[in-house]
């Protein structure tokens, strides 16, 4: 009963839209103030996560997850493949290898990578990617080619192009039957993949090298599996993950994540000195009423709660609004895609957003204790009142 009427009490001193304007005003600024700072702050990281997540599900798609390299190229692949059979968190194997050269077609020339794959794991792949063509009937002098090579070439699936490399460098005729989009453009713009045998009897005179690319059951687990593998395949290989070869490109977007995470955070907190403020003001307004309070029996901690009441009052309401605002521009930019973005820049026509549920829990968290924090002064000063000091004033 007791906890009802301080409950009532704190709600009671927010104000009245007639009675007492100016405490009611600042109130709904307050609650406004995080309101908006909790909508940024889901939409910022919203937008981050999902371009973050769409970058690495591009760079996972067109990479092997781990990669064992030899020094260049290992030619004894397939007995260290049989090896790590062993490896339950292993998922596929395949076999690549890859070597700069020039592409040509009849009226351009351009510098890019070609890449022979051998596997299922890697024909499987691409068939997520495909853009034009059938690359089932991948074989001899047959070239998948990125879509950007595509249109910087000027061809489609079923034109011939001319592929020079080697030493000495020599031109080889291939027929492309297959057009694939990564959406990471110096990807796409850069590379052609035929078969590993294809490859091997173009640029290793036969000879059977290669190195092996690994897809595994959790890509997040990656280096652990790395560790692993590097106790089986021999001493001078080289074992990388999808992680290392990306750290620093990860590593920009955690940082400008975490700046934009500051930023925001700092509107939440001056929304929260707005609650401290504005309790201050209802202390000042409210020494009568405490004064009567505390006449009546009701001690100084039950006063001090009163107010971290008000104050957790106000950061619910600005919190739920804030949550009702991000969730609903987050469901609108889901939905309808109203946000086009140019597909050359970011491979990608709509502003991705991806939000969790564990972050939605955080910001509810960090608005909680920063008001909570807030209401603590003037719940003292309010505390602290005397009775006849309080009544005087008035």
């Amino acid at each position: 009963m007791l906890n009802k009427c301080l409950l009532f009490l704190a709600s009671r001193f927010i104000g009245k839209r007639h009675q007492e304007s100016f405490i009611y005003f600042s109130s709904i600024v307050s609650i406004v103030g995080i309101a908006l700072g909790v909508a940024s702050l889901m939409l910022v990281l919203g937008i981050m996560n999902g371009f973050s997540n769409d970058l690495k599900r591009k760079i996972v798609g067109a990479n092997p997850h781990i990669i064992i390299e030899g020094n260049p190229y290992l030619d004894s692949y397939r007995k260290i493949a049989e090896q790590l059979k062993s490896v339950p968190e292993i998922k596929r194997i395949g076999y690549f290898a890859q070597t700069q050269i020039i592409y040509k077609a009849s009226s351009y020339m351009m510098g890019g990578y070609l890449r022979g794959i051998d596997g299922e794991g890697e024909i499987s792949n691409l068939k997520k990617f495909l853009k034009q063509g059938n690359i089932g009937d991948l074989s001899e002098n047959g070239i998948i080619i990125g879509s950007e090579l595509a249109n910087e070439l000027g061809v489609n699936a079923g034109d011939t192009i001319y592929v020079i490399g080697g030493m000495p460098a020599r031109e080889f005729v291939c027929k492309i039957i297959g057009i694939v989009e990564y959406g990471i453009y110096n990807v796409d713009v850069s590379t052609g993949i035929i078969t590993l045998q294809d490859f091997q009897k173009k640029f290793f005179s036969g000879k059977e090298l290669a190195n092996i690319g690994i897809t595994v059951n959790d890509i997040y687990h990656c280096e652990k599996i790395a560790e692993k593998i590097a106790g089986i395949v021999p001493a001078d290989s080289k074992v990388s993950t999808w992680i290392k070869k990306n750290r620093i490109l990860f590593a920009a977007l955690a940082l400008e994540k975490k700046a934009m995470l500051l930023i925001l955070t700092v509107i939440i907190l001056v929304a929260s000195f707005n609650i401290a403020s504005s309790l201050m003001m209802t202390v000042y307004r409210k020494i009568r009423e405490i004064g009567v309070l505390k006449t009546l029996g009701m001690t100084k901690a039950q006063i001090r709660t009163v107010f971290l009441l008000q104050g957790f009052l106000l950061g619910l309401k600005g919190l739920a609004g804030g949550l009702v605002l991000g969730s609903a521009i987050i469901w609108i930019l889901k939905k309808y895609n109203i946000v086009k973005l140019p597909e050359y820049i970011y491979s990608i026509s709509y502003l991705p957003v991806e939000l969790s549920g564990m972050e939605v829990f955080m910001i509810c968290a960090s608005v909680f204790f920063m008001t909570i924090i807030a209401s603590v002064f003037p719940a003292y000063r309010a505390g602290n009142l005397e009775p006849a000091a309080a009544i005087r004033y008035e």
